[in-house]
């Protein structure tokens, strides 16, 4: 079970390790969740589910999401972690390739679901699903005072953002070496979120030449 004190490894480790039966329990929803899709004339169109393991009591939820009739149905699955003073993060994983945890806090989802999705009578976990099911390309930014205002309140974890489908997502990122290996876990905290068009010349102007610093970074 995943508990307060666990490290980045640990906890990263701890879901990672319940893989086989979500994807069991995955594969067994979907044959009747794509028939009530078939069913639904409204799109985008998704369904969740909770789920908790039997062995940890760790939740999860297990989702899918379907763009348009006639995409593909998305599935996959969030992990929802409570922290000290109840504090509720719903965790996204990578897989053990490149291990990554990504974090979205309540604050995040309150904002994106206001200046994106303005959809009130969602619940937090499906503002989670449609974030991740939308915006599944994240393009990372560096980010200064032009961007972040506030950066130096954060000091070395606010460097970096990322830029998505729906606008552009503040976050603070840290890294943790995994004992006995070269390999480290990465932890991206999405704090806040912004449309574009909600933001500052200043801060699109910087956001343009970030982007395309890295795109001059791929040339040489």
């Amino acid at each position: 079970m995943i508990v307060n004190n666990m490290n980045l490894h640990e906890v990263w480790e701890n879901i990672a390790k319940e893989l086989p039966k979500l994807e069991w329990k995955r594969d067994a929803l979907f044959p009747k969740t794509a028939n009530e899709f078939r069913r639904n004339y409204s799109y985008p169109v998704w369904k969740l589910y909770d789920y908790k393991s039997p062995m940890t009591h760790n939740p999860f939820v297990i989702y899918f999401y379907k763009e348009h009739p006639f995409a593909k149905i998305n599935g996959g699955f969030l992990f929802i972690m409570f922290y000290k003073d109840n504090k509720r993060y719903v965790v996204k994983w990578a897989d053990s390739e490149d291990p990554h945890i990504i974090v979205l806090t309540s604050h995040f989802l309150q904002r994106y679901n206001e200046r994106c999705l303005k959809r009130p009578e969602l619940s937090a976990n499906e503002v989670a699903v449609n974030y991740f099911c939308r915006n599944g390309a994240m393009q990372p930014v560096g980010v200064d005072e032009r961007i972040n205002k506030h950066i130096k309140e954060y000091g070395e974890y606010a460097g970096l953002g990322y830029m998505v489908h729906d606008g552009f997502c503040f976050m603070l990122s840290a890294e943790e070496a995994i004992k006995g290996s070269d390999d480290t876990v990465k932890l991206s905290l999405f704090t806040t979120f912004m449309p574009l068009s909600e933001m500052s010349d200043t801060q699109r102007e910087a956001i343009y030449e970030e982007c395309m610093k890295d795109l001059d970074d791929m040339r040489d």
